[in-house]
């Protein structure tokens, strides 16, 4: 029986082996088909880094290589003629890395990076230390730790706030540039770069304007004193009204103690360069200035450079400042939109002194303006002001492009005028009362808005926009749906409207955040330009300095509504220039059609004008920076502005009417129901009516 029970256990025994055999070889076979999988995407992800390396390299490369031309970018107008040239603030002297003495470059190495020439973009003993004194610091130190490389790259790009992920991108950058450029190339680069003084940049303007000489006729204890600059450059300026001379002694010495111990001079070198620093360094100040002298773009120019500035940061994502050194240093020839002679126009009229009065509030402000001019069709801003009297300095605040107000009436054209005449909510003719109205606005005691010129009781829309009153928009509104509203208001691409701005004060302009002159002039050029919204630009392309194009100006387009549309708007909108109640009556331009609508904010905080002919479109905006009543007497000082500015624009043009598209039909109707007239209608006029949206016949002197 035991043999039995034995050889029973045993064939047991050799199946479970087997099975165990077989589950082990699955189970291996599995583990093998993981392990293929895992190294399969460690391939792949290996693949795909190299890359993204490689590309972020060539990138680089071109990027770099571009700002190290170092000439100045140059900016022209509509004709071509030369308006700017930019960067010229900054005062420097390219030169080849030959020319530059072995005792400068020693000097720089030995205090700043002695292991330039062994590391490969970041020195990792010197960064380690860095980033441990950060975290015993508790993240109080500025970091530190930066080679050449990395100060390169810091310069090049302008990249320079102090943050823990900054420091990392500037890492991997150094890594890069390493990857394209000798050791020599990056010193080169460097000693034509870097700051040294007061708007003064690279080694040869620091040479000429410390000592008044060229780089190459540095002693060694000059040299030791433009390289220990670059630790404070303030600090260490012999020229300021704070005496430096010991901080400079000091310095000096620690510079060429660095050499001696590294072995860059020999020890009578050293003595003999401590020495004559001991003595004192012959300073003389040169003159480095490269280039014209430092000039004031116009406000055009100011907003032409944000624009690329946006455009180059968003294109090659990198930061603004990388993007600015990109635009001025890379000698690109950029196409301006500015027409010279309507700028100059804009400018005379804004010196004006009948336009400034100062503030009751502040002592050291006055009322402001700005105005935007865009050519309809391009889309192109020929002239732009963003500021009262002189402007004394470039890239100030542009009222034009960057101040967002109230437009009060002035937005009723595109607030509910046109989603209403596009939903065919309303006709020219559509009558509303204008009476006292309380609104349902979700709040207590609803909203009841008020009539400057008081209420005029039964109104056709024509007649409303005429002399600009608020009940009949309200009611329009309300129809229209606030949401919907802004939905439209963006298409034309009006951009800083919020959710706060969905109610019914919409119609008049209460804003949440405003809007700026500048996206207010495109959503009129959107009306003159028969419907199609063209995303305003202050230049048309950048060339390389080689003629060839780098890119063009990428604008927006979208056709929002039809000419149909469109024509009904300019008809309304001439009224306020034509009608006898018309609020812009001053601003007519012999035979030439006018369309334009002013605007008055609550506490007569902001005054617009907007309006546009055949030729051009033209917004102005007038107050003070901060709220503030405005007691201009007499007209609407925006709407004086813009007349006289759009009356000298057009002298000499042909005349010009706003042309009728095929689809609007010109009939009869009824003033008192603003239906189609019937043979028993007394009171009646004609008006423009799109085909697809033509009222009924009066429903009260004739048969429905």
């Amino acid at each position: 029986m035991k043999n039995k029970d034995n050889n029973k256990k045993d064939k047991l025994n050799i199946k479970t082996t087997k099975r165990a055999r077989i589950k082990a070889e699955i189970e291996e076979k599995k583990q093998h088909k993981r392990l293929k999988k895992v190294l399969r995407i460690f391939a792949i992800v290996f693949i795909i880094s190299i890359i993204i390396f490689v590309f972020q390299v060539r990138k680089m490369k071109r990027l770099v290589t571009s700002v190290l031309k170092l000439e100045n970018s140059v900016v022209v107008d509509s004709e071509g003629n030369e308006i700017s040239k930019l960067g010229t603030e900054r005062k420097f002297e390219k030169i080849e890395i030959d020319k530059i003495p072995e005792n400068l470059k020693n000097a720089y190495i030995a205090i700043e990076d002695k292991r330039f020439y062994s590391h490969h973009g970041v020195d990792i003993k010197r960064t380690g230390g860095a980033v441990i004194t950060y975290i015993t610091h508790l993240g109080s130190s500025d970091f530190g730790g930066s080679s050449i490389t990395q100060q390169f790259v810091k310069n090049v790009t302008g990249d320079n706030e102090s943050s823990i992920t900054r420091k990392v991108q500037e890492w991997f950058r150094a890594w890069q540039v390493e990857a394209f450029m000798s050791k020599e190339d990056i010193l080169e680069g460097y000693f034509n770069i870097i700051y040294v003084g007061p708007n003064v940049y690279g080694v040869q303007s620091g040479a000429k304007y410390y000592f008044n000489k060229d780089v190459s006729e540095l002693s060694l204890a000059e040299c030791s004193f433009l390289a220990g600059l670059n630790h404070s450059p303030y600090s260490y300026n012999p020229f300021n009204e704070k005496d430096n001379s010991e901080r400079i002694e000091n310095r000096c010495k620690i510079v060429l103690k660095q050499m001696n111990e590294q072995g860059f001079i020999t020890e009578e070198e050293y003595k003999n360069a401590v020495s004559e620093v001991e003595n004192g360094l012959n300073f003389e100040k040169g003159d480095v200035q490269s280039g014209s002298d430092t000039e004031v773009f116009s406000y055009h120019t100011d907003a032409l450079i944000n624009e690329i500035i946006d455009d180059i940061s968003n294109k090659e994502s990198i930061s603004k400042k990388f993007a600015q050194n990109y635009l001025y240093f890379s000698g690109f020839k950029v196409y301006s939109t500015q027409d010279n002679k309507i700028q100059e126009i804009m400018e005379k009229e804004f010196q004006k002194g009948r336009y400034i009065m100062n503030s009751t509030k502040d002592s050291d402000s006055t009322t402001q303006a700005a105005m935007v001019i865009i050519e309809p069709v391009s889309g192109y801003v020929i002239g732009c002001t963003g500021g009262l009297g002189e402007k004394t300095t470039s890239r100030s605040y542009n009222r034009a492009t960057q101040a967002k107000r109230q437009t009060g009436s002035a937005g009723k054209p595109i607030a509910v005028l046109a989603p209403a005449l596009i939903k065919k909510i309303i006709t020219p003719a559509s009558i509303y009362v204008d009476e006292e109205t309380t609104f349902d606005d979700g709040k207590p005691g609803g909203y009841t808005p008020t009539d400057y010129n008081g209420f005029q009781g039964k109104m056709s829309v024509r007649r409303a926009v005429e002399s600009s009153q608020n009940v009949p928009f309200v009611k329009i509104m309300e129809q229209v749906k606030p949401s919907e509203s802004i939905k439209f208001m963006r298409t034309v691409g009006i951009t800083s409207l919020t959710d706060v701005d969905d109610n019914l004060n919409l119609a008049l302009g209460g804003l949440d955040k405003g809007i700026s002159p500048l996206e207010m002039a495109g959503a009129y050029n959107t009306i003159s330009n028969d419907g199609e919204y063209v995303e305003p630009t202050f230049y048309s392309k950048i060339e390389k300095s080689d003629g060839s194009l780098l890119f063009e100006s990428e604008q927006k387009r979208q056709k929002v509504f039809s000419k149909q549309v469109a024509f009904l708007l300019k008809s309304l909108l001439k009224q306020p220039v034509e009608g006898n109640n018309g609020t812009a009556v001053y601003c007519k331009i012999p035979n030439i059609d006018v369309a334009a609508k002013t605007g008055t904010t609550n506490e007569n905080y902001d005054r617009w004008l907007c309006g546009f002919t055949n030729y051009y479109t033209a917004v102005t905006w007038y107050g003070y920076d901060m709220n503030e009543r405005i007691t201009y007497s007499g007209n609407n000082p925006a709407g004086v502005i813009w007349s006289q500015v759009m009356k000298e624009v057009h002298n000499g043009l042909s005349a010009s009417e706003f042309e009728k598209p095929e689809g609007i039909s010109e009939l009869a109707v009824c003033s008192d129901t603003g239906e189609l007239a019937t043979p028993e209608c007394s009171n009646t006029y004609t008006e423009y009516f799109a085909n697809d949206n033509i009222p009924r016949n009066c429903s009260v002197h004739g048969n429905e």
